[in-house]
């Protein structure tokens, strides 16, 4: 067999008695093998530990298994021989002898079925394990539960907070680890505290030939029952012919029952009786838990419990998620807000403060125009003088400067008379100008050229009129 599920990270095993009283253990899967982690402390009456029964989003990325043990009041088990076949042919198979095994109708059992194989002089081997000869028969153990005691036992477990997975019967996994070198009759005893649960294997030629459950009351009148029940089985055995002589018994149980339970065994099968202690609760629950990571045809615990169980865990998650989501986005409004209120306080400080130093401001800049103004017209007034010196002094004998004016109070217009002959001496003055400097620097930007126009009057003189364009820094 192959592991069920390569993803599986853990496997819990939780045992609840009718009486109330939990015990549960922790593994580890490595390789498709449980290793143990040690037992969960549980207090009687708390709630279960979270790391125990915790579903939450890190169940989806390591993905767990937890398995639950049957009480066996409501368990009834059965051997059935098989030819040898396949695995996905096994479940047809019991399928079709389920009425007969069944003692409720099959509409109201919950079964699951496993293999030990078998054959001539072929003892049992562990699961998991391949058979040392050929196979010719199998023997299947079929497990069969009521439907509505196991759904009564899951609501129980659901109601303490364990979502169970699988549900396992403890007593199958004792007689399964039993290796019989021998014919005999195993019989393992799980006291109650008003009765007794005998589970009883008749190992005969080599394979199983019959389990089953015996309830008997305590004291003597349960070991006469168990006596009785036992020839009965026997009675059949010999009618179907696989048992010929009574087998020697083996006793699973602790010292109390087993020494209650000898005297009579022997008489009944006429040979010593032996005696076993039962396993471990911690090695059944390891039995346990290597039965589930196999792959099983069948489940106990119904399809639609597992869907309904698993809907209402994505249902959580995402209920869970949108809680979280509305607290994320409840604490991002509420710190929005806060900073927000920041704000708004540091602006009304900063439009106070620039209310207060408004009219400072507006006054510093009034003062600031106005200097501006008394800057560029001191400018102004030693801008024009310096034109008009160096327009004085520039000019030629030949011509005569009739009007000198600033206009915009950046351009100077020159106006005057020349004599027909000397118009070249107004070029000439026009080009000496674009040449002035002062400190350094050009004194005018632009000279336009002088425009010629005839002088009214007797003479034959004409007038002549250019503008220049002072160079001077804009005024701030």
């Amino acid at each position: 067999m192959k592991p069920a599920s390569s993803r599986l990270q853990g496997c819990n095993v939780l045992a609840l008695s009718p009486s109330g009283a939990r015990t549960a253990w922790r593994f580890q899967v490595k390789s498709g093998e449980p290793v143990p982690q040690g037992p969960v402390p549980l207090e009687t009456g708390k709630p279960l530990p979270p790391a125990l029964v915790g579903n939450d989003w890190r169940r989806l990325l390591q993905p767990r298994i937890d398995v639950a043990w049957l009480p066996a009041d409501s368990v009834f088990v059965r051997a059935v021989e098989l030819p040898a076949a396949s695995p996905d042919e096994i479940p047809g198979m019991i399928e079709f002898q389920l009425e007969r095994l069944s003692p409720l109708p099959p509409a109201q059992v919950v079964w699951t079925v496993e293999t030990v194989v078998s054959g001539p002089a072929l003892h049992p081997v562990t699961e998991g394990e391949a058979p040392t000869a050929p196979v010719t028969s199998l023997t299947a153990w079929v497990t069969l539960v009521s439907r509505t005691a196991l759904e009564e036992w899951l609501d129980r477990l659901y109601a303490a907070g364990y979502v169970a997975d699988r549900l396992e019967f403890p007593l199958l996994r004792e007689l399964r680890d039993c290796r019989p070198s021998g014919d005999g009759v195993w019989l393992i005893v799980d006291p109650a505290p008003d009765a007794r649960v005998v589970f009883a294997g008749w190992y005969l030629g080599g394979r199983w030939r019959e389990i089953g459950l015996v309830r008997i009351a305590a004291g003597p009148e349960g070991t006469t029952a168990l006596v009785d029940q036992l020839s009965r089985v026997a009675w059949a055995g010999e009618w179907n012919g696989w048992l010929t002589v009574l087998p020697p018994v083996t006793v699973v149980a602790d010292a109390t029952d087993a020494a209650e339970l000898k005297p009579a065994l022997a008489e009944w099968s006429g040979q010593p009786v032996s005696i076993q202690p039962r396993l471990e609760p911690a090695r059944v629950a390891e039995l346990s838990a290597r039965h589930q990571l196999l792959d099983s045809p069948r489940s106990l615990v119904p399809d639609d419990i597992v869907q309904r169980r698993r809907n209402e865990f994505i249902d959580s998650l995402w209920i869970r998620a949108m809680a979280v989501a509305a607290v994320c986005y409840l604490a991002f409004v509420f710190c929005f807000m806060i900073a927000l209120k920041v704000q708004e306080y540091r602006l009304d400080t900063l439009r106070d403060e620039g209310n207060a130093i408004a009219g400072s401001y507006t006054n510093a800049l009034q003062t600031k125009a106005q200097v501006a103004i008394l800057q560029d017209q001191v400018a102004l007034r030693f801008a024009a003088l310096d034109a008009w010196r160096a327009a004085v002094e520039s000019l030629p004998e030949t011509l005569n400067l009739s009007q000198l004016d600033f206009t915009r109070g950046r351009a100077l217009e020159l106006t005057g008379t020349v004599s027909a002959d000397n118009t070249a001496e107004v070029t000439k003055y026009n080009s000496e100008l674009k040449k002035l400097e002062l400190n350094g620097q050009m004194l005018f930007a632009r000279v336009e050229p002088a425009t010629f126009f005839p002088a009214q009057g007797p003479g034959g003189s004409v007038r002549w009129s250019f503008k220049a364009e002072l160079k001077r820094a804009e005024s701030p």
